[in-house]
């Protein structure tokens, strides 16, 4: 006996908490509902706002630093360049006087 009024209770709860059953118990106002979906749409809307708002400003962050980085590495290649100019007339102004005087042939 105990053995079946346990089944009927646990038969009911399962029943209870099964999504069909939970689904069958809508609202029966009619304007309630339609003013719900309408909430759902506005918050819906203003969530999609929020997320293309975010999207925007994480592209402008890209792009800024994108562009930071390029005016880093034209600085880089300019400061590259200058010490190689510097390096190159630093050898010539020593390459005339290296030889001391000496031919080793590689003059005509």
């Amino acid at each position: 006996m105990n053995a079946s009024i346990f089944s009927l209770v646990a038969a009911l709860g399962l029943l209870a908490s099964s999504s069909s059953f939970a689904a069958s118990a809508g609202p029966a106002d009619p304007y309630k509902a339609r003013k719900e979906a309408i909430r759902y749409d506005r918050r819906a809307d203003v969530e999609r706002a929020r997320r293309e708002a975010a999207q925007r400003k994480a592209e402008l962050e890209r792009q800024r630093q994108l562009a930071a980085e390029r005016q880093r590495l034209e600085a880089q290649r300019r400061l590259e360049q200058q010490r190689a100019q510097e390096r190159a007339r630093w050898e010539a102004q020593h390459r005339q006087h290296d030889d001391h005087g000496r031919d080793y042939g590689y003059r005509h």
